[in-house]
């Protein structure tokens, strides 16, 4: 891009999305140990990495740089947490069906949200970085393809751009209806197939091992 800088005033606010991490850092710290995702050092150095390049992007909003730097590690490490998360699910259908566990039912419905949960939260970072080239080329107007289209981009007044909320919502409303809401259609391949991913962890989740520890209380 040849823009350096970002205009002023166009740069959203990161507090929702260090929320967010915050709130993914948190609820995999409270699944038991078989289920977390990677080691202790690693969730500190994720959590820690991605919190200060936030910081950094609030106090020099209009730096590309830090955009950048953003993008990249938060992409990188949603990928990566990503994958953990969907190894945890693995394991905990493993043991619903081998029942070679020693968790209580208890144990394994609060495993269950606590998955169902930091899958809505990781979805909803990614597609806040992945969209029409980031939030960065958002705020400079040098946006790229959408890969999710709103009504607000057309209704609204012009100018109007999606923030990490309207991510959010995309994302939990797919993880509880298994499909993209009518409020942001899926515009390329790689948003559905994004979609799909998210909506078989959340149903899998939900109807297989939720279910299943419900079926099982005594």
């Amino acid at each position: 891009m040849a823009t350096q800088t970002i205009p002023e005033g166009r740069t959203e606010p990161r507090w929702p999305a260090i929320l967010a991490v915050l709130v993914v850092f948190a609820l995999a710290n409270l699944l038991p140990s078989h289920y977390q995702f990677g080691p202790k050092w690693f969730s500190w150095s994720a959590v820690i990495l991605i919190l200060g390049v936030m910081v950094a992007v609030s106090a020099m909003p209009r730096s590309v740089l830090w955009h950048r730097i953003e993008r990249a590690v938060v992409l990188i490490f949603g990928v990566i947490i990503g994958g953990m998360n969907i190894a945890a699910v693995l394991r905990l259908v493993g043991d619903m069906i081998t029942h070679k566990h020693n968790y209580s039912s208890i144990t394994l419905l609060e495993s269950a949200t606590v998955i169902w949960t930091v899958n809505i939260l990781l979805f909803a970072l990614i597609y806040w970085q992945l969209d029409r080239a980031g939030p960065e080329a958002r705020a400079a107007n040098e946006e790229g393809s959408p890969d999710f289209r709103f009504p607000e981009s057309e209704e609204a007044e012009p100018g109007w751009q999606p923030h990490f909320g309207d991510y959010l919502f995309l994302a939990f409303a797919t993880s509880t209806s298994f499909m993209a809401p009518d409020y942001s259609r899926p515009a390329s391949r790689r948003a559905k197939g994004l979609l799909m991913l998210q909506s078989g962890i959340s149903l899998i989740t939900l109807f297989l091992i939720a279910s299943r520890a419900i079926a099982t209380l005594s």
